[in-house]
């Protein structure tokens, strides 16, 4: 098998378990259905994957980074903090609460180690917005009164409140929404 349809075949099973994972969850994903699924022999299965968990690691680190390097991105690309933050919440709200969801409720109760590799490289990304805000708080563009770290340490707190809670997805989104924009707005930057 050439190494670009190994590749090619990786993404595909990496997707198929994806879509079966925010269908049926983790205790639903089933090698020999996800085999099937893919047109697989179980054994070609697991030539390509390895184990079990290292799906799980590949789709950890999909969702996270859909979830979290993409929309962070704002922080690395726009300067004014009511513009970037409305951009990281409309993306945030809109699609990445299902993947925050299997993250947390699902994956890293399953396998912990996951949850460190996936925490060590959110802290990393979460270093840059940390950053951002404290760059924004010397301008001026933010309260000076108020400690950035703290601020973001409840954001981070609120969203693991309710992403953990046994709340709808609508309902999460709702309760992330009213939360961040509270918080947002006593840090000084007024969104739409």
């Amino acid at each position: 098998m050439a190494k670009s349809d190994r590749v090619e075949i990786q993404e595909r099973v990496t997707k198929v378990a994806m879509e079966m994972l925010l269908k049926f969850g983790l205790k639903g994903l089933n090698m020999v259905e996800l085999a099937r699924e893919c047109g697989l022999a179980k054994a070609t299965l697991y030539k390509i994957i390895g184990t079990k968990e290292d799906l799980i690691r590949e789709i950890a680190f999909g969702i996270f980074n859909v979830n979290i390097i993409k929309i962070l991105e704002p922080y690395k690309t726009i300067d004014d903090p009511a513009e970037a933050t409305q951009e990281f919440l409309d993306n945030y709200l809109s699609y990445a609460i299902a993947g925050q969801k299997i993250l947390i409720q699902q994956i890293y109760k399953e396998y912990p180690l996951i949850q460190k590799d996936v925490d060590d490289k959110f802290e990393d990304e979460m270093s840059s917005v940390y950053k951002k805000y404290m760059e924004w708080q010397e301008q001026g563009l933010i309260r000076q009164d108020i400690n950035v770290e703290y601020c973001l340490d409840a954001l981070q707190s609120l969203n693991d409140v309710y992403v953990t809670g046994h709340y709808s997805e609508k309902e999460t989104i709702d309760r992330l929404r009213t939360a961040f924009r509270c918080l947002i707005r006593g840090m000084g930057i007024l969104l739409k």
